[in-house]
């Protein structure tokens, strides 16, 4: 195999892989001599202290009561760190200052940026919506949304009361989407007016009756008009309760400290691909997401404080979620929106110049359709 890349000394020294291995060192005791392979096998050999001191060394905040792993015959009934509380939203909003936290870009290059401050203050309103119209905990908040920085912002706002998200992207049709949410039977439904693909706009919200119609749990919805783009008119003949982003954003923000969840209280449901019968629903939790990408983000994948992370995914896919977690490593993400080749084949590549990504990513699929 061809080596196509390795690292100076300079590098090693300054990345978060070697770091972590002193951090594990002066709390351990142990001495891995920069071999990966050790590392590795310590962490498989020693689950409780391995998630402990990621919980550590990436700053999670929350309550560590250094519990340990509650083991069972039967893998999913596994109960990691059982007595830990945190609040997702709150490791989210790592930052509170005029910096970027988010830029959102649509096909047709409308470029839209939210600072740190903006999205602390965006999601605190939303919180304050949802106590108002009364969506508690367990509850399931679903979008059916393009990747917008709103989307976000109410998926924050979701987890930091510990409601049970659940997204598909406007590309999936309405039997696409009422397959999915009527399994879980939402209480509130955040949709956007349109999305772009390739050039045409397509209308979403004409698509709003039928939905309702087929899953009864809706007693709310949020509409939320495409950035940069005037509002498509639109009436509801029901007693749905409507509510406009527009408004919203009118709200005080909430100012109630983030309520700590259990380590295990659930936090979104994905889905399978649908290829055998409807598509699965699979819950995630809070502790095991925000831990999991957490590692994936600082000791893999070498994000850091500052980084700016682009991933290339709509809001139904598990990455935008991988995505948007970079926001607890303090880097700001990248979100696009429309066709990646729009016009122009290196669209993206475009981007990463620009926006001066230091993360990207791309399906294998897209690298293929480069190269042809």
């Amino acid at each position: 195999m061809t080596k196509l890349w390795s690292a100076s000394r300079k590098q090693i020294l300054e990345s978060n892989l070697y770091k972590y291995e002193t951090f594990l060192t002066s709390k351990y005791k142990l001495k891995f001599n920069n071999e990966y392979n050790k590392i590795f096998k310590w962490s498989v050999n020693n689950t409780d202290s391995f998630w402990d001191s990621i919980w550590e060394y990436c700053k999670v905040k929350g309550n560590n009561n250094k519990n340990k792993l509650i083991k069972s015959k039967t893998f999913y009934k596994n109960n990691f760190l059982p007595k830990n509380k945190l609040n997702f939203a709150e490791n989210l909003l790592s930052k509170n200052n005029n910096t970027k936290a988010i830029t959102f870009i649509s096909e047709n290059g409308f470029k839209e940026i939210r600072s740190w401050r903006e999205l602390n203050l965006n999601v605190k309103k939303i919180i304050s919506f949802f106590k108002k119209i009364k969506i508690k905990k367990g509850d399931r908040i679903s979008a059916y949304m393009p990747n917008l920085i709103e989307t976000v912002e109410y998926f924050i706002a979701s987890s930091a009361i510990g409601g049970i998200w659940s997204s598909c992207s406007p590309d999936f049709g309405t039997a696409g989407v009422i397959e999915r949410f009527s399994q879980i039977k939402p209480k509130i439904l955040i949709i956007a007016d349109k999305y772009f693909y390739n050039g045409k706009e397509i209308n979403v919200i004409e698509r709003l009756p039928e939905i309702l119609k087929k899953i009864k749990s809706i007693k709310h919805v949020v509409i939320i008009n495409y950035p940069g783009e005037k509002f498509l008119n639109f009436k509801l003949k029901n007693n749905i309760k409507l509510h406009y982003w527009k408004n919203i954003r009118k709200n005080k923000p909430d100012k109630k400290l983030f309520t700590k969840h259990n380590f295990n209280t659930p936090l979104a449901i994905l889905y399978s691909s649908g290829t055998t019968g409807k598509p699965k629903c699979i819950c995630h939790r809070t502790g095991g997401v925000l831990l999991q990408h957490l590692k994936e983000h600082q000791l893999h994948c070498e994000i850091k404080e500052n980084d700016n992370v682009f991933y290339f995914t709509t809001c139904g896919w598990m990455m935008w979620n991988w995505l948007v977690s970079c926001l607890a490593s303090k880097a700001s993400i990248v979100l696009y929106d429309g066709f990646p080749m729009y016009k122009k084949p290196e669209q993206l590549l475009d981007i990463v110049e620009k926006e001066k990504i230091t993360l990207l990513g791309v399906s294998a699929k897209y690298i293929d359709a480069l190269k042809n």
